[in-house]
């Protein structure tokens, strides 16, 4: 009479490792393409906070613009003719916005003379008219680009110049890297018109 065999085959253990090595590899493929998905809707969401945010500090810095408590009358943005866009939109790429905080009938004060403008890929601002201030970052990854043909839209687009009564703000924010599922850049665009103010009242 034989003695019961011990152990496992060859045989038996090169199928269980194949097996084992399929069952790892389907895992790590499950695993690299969840992590893909997370990282893209990550990408997403921050590059839609991204272009939201900007979009609302650009809107209440626009409305700020024409506080004029004494009644002096002067405009509460002006822009700059040069400045204009030459195709349909008519948009501009830069803003100064004024506002007489401090009541003194003047819009010279810090803070009270603010430029805006589009840069590159930033939005960026000084709150004076000294050409020695710089202009520092607001937003960065804003390249205003929606159709991804590599020119940006205009960010501001006026209903008249040089007197505009409100101004249409579009701002299209771009993932600094490309999107990993996809391979493109993803783009997120949003828009907001802001009437503005003529008169304290």
């Amino acid at each position: 009479m034989q003695g019961q065999r011990n152990g496992f085959s060859l045989a038996e253990v090169l199928v269980s490792l194949a097996v084992l090595s399929l069952a790892a590899a389907g895992l790590g493929s499950m695993l690299v393409q969840n992590s893909q998905i997370n990282k893209s809707q990550q990408m997403s969401a921050d590059i839609q906070s991204n272009a939201r945010s900007c979009l609302s500090v650009l809107v209440r810095k626009i409305r700020s613009a024409g506080w004029d408590p004494t009644n002096v009358g002067f405009q509460p943005v002006v822009l700059d003719p040069n400045d204009v866009v030459e195709d349909d939109s008519g948009g501009v790429s830069q803003l100064e916005l004024l506002a007489d905080h401090d009541a003194d009938g003047l819009t010279n004060t810090s803070g009270e003379q603010i430029f805006i403008r589009h840069n590159g890929d930033e939005v960026q601002w000084r709150s004076d008219n000294k050409d020695s201030t710089p202009f520092v970052p607001l937003a960065v990854n804003i390249t205003n680009d929606s159709d991804g043909d590599g020119n940006a839209e205009p960010m501001f687009v006026p209903d008249g110049v040089p007197n505009p009564s409100r101004i249409t703000i579009t701002v299209t924010a771009s993932s600094p890297v490309p999107d990993p599922i996809s391979g493109r850049t993803i783009r997120y665009t949003v828009s907001s018109d802001v009437v503005l103010r003529k008169t304290l009242n």
